[in-house]
């Protein structure tokens, strides 16, 4: 997956929670903090790789 990808992944697990239940459980606010770290660590990694190199 891609930031974007993990990105909307958390948004849509927070939507959901939110529609059913009108409160975020602790359970999925926790897999959505996993999400939203691992679209941080992928954008970075995607910003790195995407820069040109000098050599």
């Amino acid at each position: 997956m891609n930031a974007a990808e993990y990105r909307a992944a958390a948004e849509r697990l927070l939507a959901k929670d939110r529609d059913r239940y009108q409160a975020i459980t602790p359970y999925d606010f926790r897999k959505a903090e996993i999400l939203a770290q691992l679209a941080v660590s992928a954008a970075t990694s995607e910003a790195r790789t995407s820069q040109p190199t000098d050599a």
